[in-house]
């Protein structure tokens, strides 16, 4: 289906004619509005259709100072990298959207007899015990959360995906030889005003379906006065009636919970669409967001709609591969008169200013580019530089990630939309019987938090390896209990299994050096350690350079922590 050459005048979106693709998942079949999705990418097809950097040019870096300073603010407006990650978003869109119209078929008789009772009576008497509403219908619909740090391309991944590989309105005209006059909205976004109410969000949808479609919803419904449940139910029947796919939620922070409960309101209003009317609806925010789900949906089960999900994301992890391809593609984009190589110390330069977010990544590249140009020169660019640039043009931000490195908690009562509040966030995680996705910097965090729900099986798994070093059973469970207790039950279980076979060979040491003394004149015969013994293992391991952890992990003798719980991280 060709989007561009479809595009109708005059309204906002992308609009097209359905055409019809054969489906080959049974549920899918035989339901318009599912075949009238465009076929699902590969992800080559995704990476190319998404893939975007400035046309560049290396004789650009031989042009005038002030073309060559042009050139460098375009960077960031044209730079997207698409990785694994958004392509993992695009296949929750699309099976989000696919699995949503299941239980609403315009050709099926339940839906049409959905219009004929009412929306008004479907939404007051709610679901019965089996998830059916009041003509028997059970909704198919999911729903997700997308909850993270700013900066890290959340809204902006899901507007391009959207914007770029789908249809906003789909008109149905006919379908296998029989009429269809309907009108398919696949996705609607909306954003929560700052500091406002749920009032204002139903204010703002209705605003954006006008814009699309034409019509005078806000008019009609958006200035009139009334209460909260009158303007969200006026919001529902609008949402059902132009058959949207996918309703988006973005800076879902906002909504205030001081306005007449808007906490509380909002995550029924959610479960109201999703159970009730079928309608997928995906959160977007900040860590702000995370009260609206800690009360409501870890601790009651009337609270979490079916199939929710949440994704919560943090920094790039220095060490991964999207972080190492994000910045290798960027740092191309040079427009100096010489190109720098991207060194190991460049990289990590960037990396400990920006801390992996794509935002501040490219603003300082393009800040440290614009300083190199002005300055002259050979025009190279080298740690001493973006170190300044960072100094100055970072500065507000620079004394938050330096007390992030050293620990420092307090940090979040100066910014708190960089990291949860660790005690708050963990306890939620522990409660939460819907799926949670933890990525970046901070899953390496959750990891060590998870390990303190383990205790027992930690301080066992400690005790037990650290009775094949040392024949004392006390003295397993000293070394056991000292390592552990130095972490605070949060140090890596690699590492712990690494230092407790370093302080048995310590200890035996020490034995060896008091016996002798004692029994200085008797012949000592020393025991001969066999293969499996650990000790041997370690000693071994130091003779040929490994260190404890990896003369270890050769024999299989540590293990991971992602073993011990059970989210994805």
């Amino acid at each position: 289906m060709d989007l561009e050459n479809e595009t109708m005048k005059n309204l906002g979106g992308i609009h097209c004619i359905a055409t019809y693709n054969n489906q080959v998942i049974p549920e899918n079949q035989e339901n318009p509005f599912i075949e009238a999705i465009p076929n699902r990418l590969s992800i080559e097809e995704f990476y190319d259709m998404l893939y975007s950097i400035p046309k560049y040019n290396s004789d650009h870096r031989n042009i005038d100072i002030e073309d060559r300073l042009a050139l460098v603010r375009q960077i960031k407006p044209s730079f997207w990298l698409p990785t694994p990650s958004q392509y993992e978003k695009y296949r929750g869109i699309y099976n989000m959207i696919k699995i949503g119209y299941q239980s609403r078929n315009p050709i099926n008789i339940v839906y049409n007899k959905q219009f004929a009772v009412g929306w008004d009576t479907i939404l007051k008497e709610g679901l019965d015990d089996t998830g059916a509403n009041i003509i028997g219908n059970i909704q198919t619909a999911q729903s997700l959360s997308e909850v993270g740090l700013s900066g890290m391309g959340k809204s902006k991944n899901y507007e391009r995906i959207l914007k770029k590989l789908f249809p906003q309105v789909i008109h149905h005209k006919e379908y296998k030889g029989k009429q269809l006059t309907l009108t398919q909205v696949v996705w609607l976004k909306i954003e929560c005003p700052s500091g406002k109410s749920i009032r204002s969000l139903c204010q703002n949808f209705y605003d954006e379906v006008d814009k699309i479609l034409g019509t005078n919803f806000y008019e009609k419904h958006g200035e009139k006065r009334g209460t909260i449940d009158n303007l969200t139910k006026r919001m529902a029947k609008i949402v059902a009636q132009i058959n949207l796919g996918v309703l988006i939620i973005d800076e879902i922070q906002n909504i205030h919970k001081a306005h007449s409960g808007g906490d509380e309101r909002m995550i029924n209003f959610i479960t109201e669409l999703v159970n009730t009317l079928g309608v997928p609806v995906i959160v977007i925010g900040t860590f702000k967001a995370m009260y609206l789900f800690k009360n409501s949906l870890a601790t009651s089960r009337r609270g979490v709609p079916d199939e929710f999900s949440e994704n919560i994301v943090s920094f790039m992890q220095e060490d991964s591969w999207e972080w190492n391809e994000f910045i290798s593609t960027l740092w191309e984009l040079q427009y100096t008169s010489k190109y720098t190589p991207l060194t190991s110390e460049l990289k990590k330069v960037m990396y400990y200013h920006t801390m992996g977010i794509p935002d501040i990544v490219i603003k300082l590249f393009m800040h440290v580019q614009a300083r190199v140009i002005l300055n002259g020169g050979d025009e190279q660019i080298n740690e001493d530089i973006i170190n300044k640039v960072a100094s100055k043009t970072l500065v507000l931000l620079q004394h938050v990630f330096e007390k992030l490195r050293n620990g420092d908690q307090n940090v979040l009562n100066e910014i708190d939309d960089i990291e949860p509040e660790w005690a708050s966030f963990n306890e939620y995680l522990k409660q939460a019987s819907h799926e949670v996705k933890i990525r970046g910097e901070i899953a390496k965090k959750h990891a060590r938090v998870i390990q303190q729900r383990n205790e027992d099986v930690i301080l066992n798994d400690l005790v037990n390896f650290a009775s094949n070093l040392v024949s004392n059973t006390g003295m397993a469970e000293t070394l056991a209990n000292q390592v552990f207790k130095a972490s605070d039950g949060m140090g890596d279980i690699k590492a712990m299994f690494s230092q407790i076979a370093q302080l048995a060979l310590n200890a035996d040491e020490t034995i060896n050096k008091e016996e002798s003394f004692q029994y200085s004149n008797k012949k000592r015969i020393k025991p001969i350690l066999e293969n499996g013994d650990v000790r041997l293992i370690v000693k071994n391991g130091l003779k040929r350079g490994l260190s404890t952890e990896e003369a270890l992990e050769e024999f299989d003798l540590v293990r991971d922590c992602n073993e011990l719980h059970k989210f994805t991280l």
